[in-house]
């Protein structure tokens, strides 16, 4: 069954495309980067959603081929997720200081490439203090009400705060914490960039996930502070 809803979640994905689509101009004779081979296709509109979290993505996020990428390039699970974070807050940053809503074969060679090397060369968007204990909060748990008691209470001051979300591009949550006056908690963010439908071994897996202490580190104890309201299914604790 587990690899039925895999391949289910691949042809959701094939059936349509999103934004960064929509300009595209079909006279043009496509000519591929090579690196196309480490994306999968992209999510269309209806099903960029997140059923836990109750909520449509903020951005269509181009999720990576983790088989892909360790057959080639020998990577480990956290450099997985910060590729696909990085790459996409990068696309983010550049579709938000230009009109053009869609990446050469060039340009996303490119990007991709110069996240890669970022990546390899220790680079990391997610940047952890030297902390032995964090707690992490899923935004789409809460109300703001709940999460700005929260923050007023004393549970962040001896751990570190980690801030989730299954819908939110970490741009879309840094404004929406500024919008809040929530800026100054100090989150760390963990948002929908980090979700994949691969496990912690790069195998597929039905859904979208992270597992949080492989990306923390396993010397770190991880609380969750999580409403009772939903279950907190995509982001795995130990």
């Amino acid at each position: 069954m587990k690899y039925l809803s895999y391949l289910l979640l691949l042809t959701l994905i094939s059936c349509g495309s999103g934004n960064l689509k929509k300009e595209y101009d079909p006279s043009i004779t496509y000519t591929g980067s090579g690196v196309e081979q480490f994306f999968l296709p992209e999510l269309p509109l209806w099903a960029n959603f997140s059923a836990p979290g109750q909520c449509f993505r903020k951005n269509s996020v181009h999720y990576l081929d983790f088989n892909k990428l360790k057959e080639v390039y020998q990577l480990q699970y956290p450099e997985f997720l910060e590729l696909q974070a990085q790459y996409n807050e990068r696309l983010e940053n550049y579709f938000r200081s230009t009109a053009v809503k869609f990446l050469k074969p060039v340009e996303q060679s490119s990007f991709f490439t110069n996240t890669l090397e970022q990546v390899r060369g220790g680079v990391k968007s997610f940047k952890l203090p030297k902390v032995s204990e964090v707690v992490v909060i899923w935004l789409e748990a809460f109300s703001v009400d709940e999460l700005k008691k929260l923050a007023q209470s004393k549970e962040f001051d001896e751990k570190y705060p980690i801030l989730l979300s299954s819908c939110h591009s970490k741009q879309s949550l840094q404004q929406w914490l500024i919008q809040e006056h929530l800026d100054g908690v100090g989150f760390g963010l963990i948002t929908a960039e980090w979700l994949a439908p691969y496990d912690s071994e790069a195998k597929p897996f039905p859904g979208f996930k992270i597992y949080l202490q492989n990306l923390l580190g396993a010397d770190v104890k991880i609380y969750n502070l999580n409403s009772k309201n939903k279950e907190m299914v995509e982001f795995i604790l130990p």
